[in-house]
């Protein structure tokens, strides 16, 4: 015999049913919204992390630029200071020794200045350099006396022996720099520079003594071998330029000097 459920029952049961069902819909509609904003979120961070990416390179990039604009702006000052140097060196203008690095290739690389002084023993030498002394940096002492200081670093040249010479020179450069020896030092110092292939070290030296000394005896032969560091650097307009200023102010030169001129004037056809 069945049991009859009573209709108070029956209608509480569907109460509970009626009541669950609208309950369990929000439910299932509050985990969508919440995977779709999980979703939303998810793509924001994502494009946030691009852009964070994007910042960071166009950061390294304007750092990139930034130094690029400062090493140009470095380079023309610098060529600036070039052309000011050069200038006043072909216009005879005398000042301070230092004419500013003179940056350019290795160019012409024939090795050693021609000994334009007759018994000259340390010209010379230094016309037959025919290697470059790749030894690097070299250790002198040069004696506080002068004429001392003069003869060790020439003791140098005489031996070949270009770096320690250079050095030597350099230093006596600096310590004597008002001795009446400082402008044959200098000079030798150039010239070592052009025995190395060192030609734009060559060209600054030159440069600073024809600017110190403009009438040191070897002055016109000073103008030669600055052109001379020019054309070895192809810098022929340059050269030209310097050759046919030192004519110019030196009309009555010694014959080898302007037979050299005349030489490398032709070489790279000065007009």
């Amino acid at each position: 015999m069945s049991k009859l459920i009573p209709a108070a029952g029956f209608a509480a049961a569907l109460l509970i049913v009626a009541s669950a069902t609208p309950a369990a819909a929000g439910t299932k509609d509050d985990i969508r919204n919440l995977q779709e904003r999980m979703a939303r979120m998810e793509q924001a961070a994502a494009a946030q992390s691009a852009a964070t990416v994007r910042l960071s390179e166009l950061e390294r990039q304007n750092q990139f630029l930034t130094g690029r604009i400062e090493e140009l702006s470095f380079q023309l000052d610098q060529a600036n200071q070039r052309l000011n140097a050069i200038g006043a060196a072909l216009s005879g203008e005398a000042g301070e020794p230092g004419a500013g690095a003179f940056l350019g290739g290795p160019g012409y690389q024939q090795q050693g200045p021609v000994a334009l002084a007759p018994g000259d023993p340390i010209a010379d030498q230094l016309s037959r350099a025919d290697v470059q002394d790749g030894s690097g940096s070299a250790s002198v002492e040069l004696p506080l006396d002068p004429a001392a200081a003069f003869d060790y670093a020439s003791g140098f040249l005489l031996k070949g022996d270009y770096q320690r010479a250079k050095a030597a020179f350099e230093l006596y450069v600096e310590a004597f720099p008002n001795h009446a020896r400082t402008p044959d030092a200098r000079f030798r110092l150039g010239e070592i520079h052009l025995a190395l292939g060192e030609n734009a070290d060559a060209a600054d030296v030159f440069i600073a003594h024809i600017r110190a000394y403009p009438n040191d005896p070897r002055a016109a032969e000073a103008y030669l071998k600055l052109g001379t560091a020019f054309s070895r650097l192809e810098k022929s307009d340059q050269a030209c330029t310097v050759f046919k200023t030192m004519k110019a102010k030196f009309p009555n030169v010694s014959q080898p000097v302007r037979q050299r001129a005349d030489l490398e004037m032709s070489r790279i056809n000065c007009q």
